[in-house]
């Protein structure tokens, strides 16, 4: 005869053993992407297995003063950015494309690297579109890469307001062969919520159509960039392994590519908005 006293101690660690269990399921049911992050450059991992970091709502200087740049980056004015966003905490990697290809079961087709930790290139606008779309992502917009780079302290570069070339791949300091340097290899140049590579390594695709005089007229809330540029080109950002003048390196420095394009300094990072 089972005495009530061994029941209860029966019952209490079959409790025990269901907590747990449910414990691990939701653990390995969590996409912590599909929540708002708790604190400023809080890391998960996202859907594509790449690090993302949280960027918290807040406000900052968009632009430069006349003078300051030639890419339709006047004039400086202040933006909202009005809900948080996870960022990819560095760019996406050939490792990271050759699992989407080979999930997606499409080809990796022109894509290239070093290695598969370094970022991948040669990847068009419309096939980084599809690699976010897969994963519920999206790429970033142009006021959210730039409040990502430069913050609330508007700093000039995204590590702050001094340029130094050892804080960013570079044509002065460039990696094993003459090019990137793998993702991440500079923890040194993060910017103030923990993203990394945002100056230098390899220019990035934006979500936004590029216009050269877009900023003067956009809205200080959100700006979503034009319906489609003048120049039918997209924004890129972020500066690359070829360049060597500091001031394309600056959080606020702006160029622009065609979409169909394919290039050996151009990858992209992903985002998931709110």
């Amino acid at each position: 005869m089972i005495s009530r006293r061994s029941l209860f101690a029966v019952l209490a660690a079959s409790v025990v053993a269901a907590l747990a269990l449910s414990a691990v399921c939701c653990a390995q049911d969590a996409k912590p992407w599909e929540q708002p992050g708790a604190t400023t450059g809080q890391e998960i991992i996202g859907p594509d297995g790449g690090k993302m970091v949280w960027v918290p709502a807040g406000e900052f200087t968009m632009g430069s003063a006349e003078g300051e740049g030639e890419s339709g980056e006047h004039p400086a004015h202040r933006v909202r950015i009005t809900k948080g966003f996870w960022l990819g905490k560095c760019t996406v990697t050939l490792g990271q494309w050759k699992s989407y290809c080979q999930a997606a079961g499409v080809d990796v087709g022109e894509a290239q690297a070093p290695a598969d930790n370094h970022p991948v290139v040669c990847v068009n606008w419309t096939e980084a579109v599809a690699y976010c779309r897969r994963y519920g992502l999206s790429l970033p917009t142009e006021a959210q890469w730039e409040y990502a780079a430069r913050g609330p302290r508007n700093c000039t570069w995204p590590w702050g307001n001094t340029w130094d070339l050892k804080k960013c791949c570079n044509a002065e300091n460039q990696g094993p062969g003459g090019k990137t340097f793998p993702v991440g290899s500079f923890p040194e140049g993060a910017s103030w919520c923990g993203a990394l590579d945002m100056a230098g390594n390899v220019f990035q695709w934006c979500k936004d159509w590029y216009s050269g005089g877009y900023d003067a007229n956009a809205p200080d809330a959100d700006p979503p960039g034009p319906a489609e540029g003048a120049t039918h080109e997209v924004v890129v950002r972020g500066g690359a392994w070829f360049d060597f003048i500091p001031t394309n390196f600056r959080c606020a420095a702006r160029a622009s590519a065609v979409p169909s394009g394919r290039y050996n300094g151009l990858g992209f990072r992903c985002v998931r908005s709110f």
